[in-house]
């Protein structure tokens, strides 16, 4: 779930955990699909939720969809990430979960001025990514975040 209030958009880090790939990444509340789910926005919402501790509608609303992106870490696209935009009226208080390690709100025009290349250890090359700097820490957005985020910047 993209969330942005004003002009500025929410960033997460995820919590490192051994058994998650994208452990101690940059990138945006979201989760995987449940049997209870009605539909992907249904999960976006419910993971929202669940990791950041509001309820997206009860504080704005949904925007659209930005897409459908795909993963491919393991195997060939054994990961598909359905996106979703959302407007907040006000910021509301974060309650993380223990998935994620703290949330960033970053100004958009900040965001863009960051944009270039970064180191990764999961890379051999500097990546594409989004280096926005937050009270003197670098904030290394890259991957399918990156990449949701070049798309936002397009249809915005």
């Amino acid at each position: 779930m993209v969330l942005l209030h004003a002009e500025a958009l929410l960033l997460v880090r995820r919590q490192v955990f051994e058994s998650d790939r994208w452990s101690g990444h940059m990138g945006l509340p979201g989760g995987r699909h449940d049997p209870g789910d009605e539909t992907l926005l249904h999960t976006a919402l419910r993971e929202t939720r669940e990791e950041l501790g509001f309820d997206v509608l009860g504080h704005g609303r949904i925007l659209g969809a930005l897409g459908t992106y795909v993963g491919a870490h393991r195997a060939s696209g054994d990961t598909n990430i359905a996106v979703f935009v959302a407007e907040l009226q006000v910021r509301p208080p974060l309650e993380l979960s223990h998935e994620i390690a703290s949330a960033y709100w970053i100004e958009l025009p900040r965001l863009l001025l960051a944009h270039g290349t970064a180191a990764v250890p999961e890379k051999a090359e500097p990546v594409p990514a989004y280096v926005p700097e937050h009270e003197g820490e670098e904030l290394v957005v890259w991957g399918i975040t990156y990449g949701i985020l070049e798309r936002l910047r397009d249809v915005a």
